[in-house]
């Protein structure tokens, strides 16, 4: 299974993929999600810097073996995308659940850009 990362904006450009939400909300969207890798209100106002060293201790509490195959069996294999609503290039916690992943499974995890998974981006570095 491969991971992917993109927003809600360009969820029917995904084709092919399995999407599931890591937002905190989803207005409108039925599908799949996966809660342990939302980020918490209580730091969603707070400067970039600090929510990111936030969200990174939440992070470190998960077993990043265990969030993959727990995503795999969600998904029943398929490759999944992980959405939430920023857009691309803008600041936003799926970045960091990828650059968690890539750093702890040794895996690449792109973010897919308005184009979909046809002209997919490598991941930026945060």
């Amino acid at each position: 299974m491969k991971i992917y990362t993109g927003n809600f904006a360009n969820i029917r450009k995904y084709a092919g993929l399995f999407p599931v939400s890591i937002a905190l909300t989803a207005k409108g969207y039925e599908g799949a999600c996966y809660r342990k890798l939302n980020p918490s209100w209580s730091y969603m106002d707070d400067p970039e810097d600090m929510y990111t060293r936030k969200f990174n201790q939440h992070l470190a509490t998960l077993n990043p073996q265990a969030v993959y195959n727990e995503l795999s069996a969600l998904s029943g294999g398929k490759d999944v995308v992980l959405l939430c609503h920023e857009k691309e290039g803008d600041f936003c916690h799926r970045h960091l659940v990828a650059r968690w992943l890539e750093a702890n499974l040794h895996i690449t995890v792109k973010e897919l850009g308005r184009a979909g998974i046809a002209e997919s981006l490598t991941l930026f570095d945060l």
